[in-house]
């Protein structure tokens, strides 16, 4: 596979992923503000999925990554394991992200993805805003890379 399919293949799961991240955002949102959101319900449960099968991914690739600082992530597309380097610097850079996705691991977040507590709910709109800003600074790299070639 060539790099520059490989970063069309980023652009296009992080473009996914920020529609999940936005999705579940408003609906909690929403929720939070006793407002009923009948329309987001669908695009709410497929959000959750969407998002719990990306921390699955990225649970593995980062734990790799924190275990063999600095050596190469075997057997991951190199656009992905730029995005696990991010999370991993992320996590170290504790000033700059503050929510429960840098402090916890990610079977912790998955786990407010499902959650109807108030208090879980407000953590995980801090996590998704936190994961918004690493999607958009990695698709900023990606669209960049596409687009530099025009």
């Amino acid at each position: 596979m060539s790099i520059k399919w490989l970063t069309v293949q980023s652009y296009r799961q992080s473009q996914a992923l920020l529609a999940a991240i936005n999705a579940l955002s408003i609906h909690t949102k929403l929720e939070l503000a006793q407002f009923p959101d009948e329309e987001g319900l669908e695009a709410a449960a497929t959000a959750r999925k969407t998002l719990s099968a990306f921390f699955d991914q990225l649970d593995d690739i980062v734990g790799q990554a924190e275990r063999e600082q600095g050596s190469l992530v075997l057997g991951v597309d190199p656009r992905l394991r730029q995005l696990a380097r991010s999370f991993v610097n992320a996590k170290r850079g504790h000033r700059r992200f503050r929510s429960d996705l840098f402090k916890n691991t990610f079977a912790t977040v998955k786990e407010l993805l499902y959650s109807h507590e108030e208090q879980q709910k407000r953590s995980l709109i801090k996590c998704l805003a936190d994961l918004r800003v690493i999607i958009e600074e990695h698709l900023a790299t990606d669209a960049e890379r596409i687009m530099g070639d025009i």
